[in-house]
């Protein structure tokens, strides 16, 4: 029934079976910032890593100094990886079984980080005491009468 030809092609089909090879880059503005993958520590940008499985993850990138001070503001995202359209079902079964070649799905997010606002300490507590202060009459007003 089954002759060796026929064999030999379906072990050739099999391990010559394609697949999808995910992966996410993330590069910064400017580089060298960490990269933290739903509270996981990758390393610093430019970062590629593999993925398995699409959806949505939490990024969270941030560049301090040599002192441990941030540089830029943090940058917290949720970061949506859709899948193309040779992943969605039945087409699925083909490109990670049947197709022949393999397919490179990459997520490439090119995110821009903007410098922390230094300002002296003078300046900052000046500005807590004003609102707190403005905060303070706000409380001590008589409440208006409800309508």
């Amino acid at each position: 029934m089954w002759s060796s030809f026929n064999v030999l092609s379906f072990i050739l089909v099999l391990f010559a079976a394609g697949c999808v090879t995910r992966s996410m880059v993330i590069n910064t503005d400017p580089p060298g910032a960490r990269i933290f993958l739903d509270d996981e520590l990758l390393g610093e940008s430019p970062v590629k890593i593999p993925f398995t499985y699409y959806g949505v993850r939490k990024l969270t990138i941030e560049k301090k100094d040599k002192e441990g001070r941030l540089t830029h503001k943090r940058l917290i995202m949720m970061a949506t990886l859709n899948p193309p359209y040779y992943e969605f079902i039945p087409l699925d079964l083909f490109s990670e079984l049947v197709v022949p070649i393999k397919l490179k799905d990459e997520k490439t997010f090119n995110l821009k980080l903007e410098p922390v606002e230094f300002r002296p300490p003078r300046e900052i507590r000046a500005e807590l005491i004003k609102n707190a202060e403005e905060l303070r009459q706000r409380a001590s007003a008589p409440e208006p009468l409800g309508e």
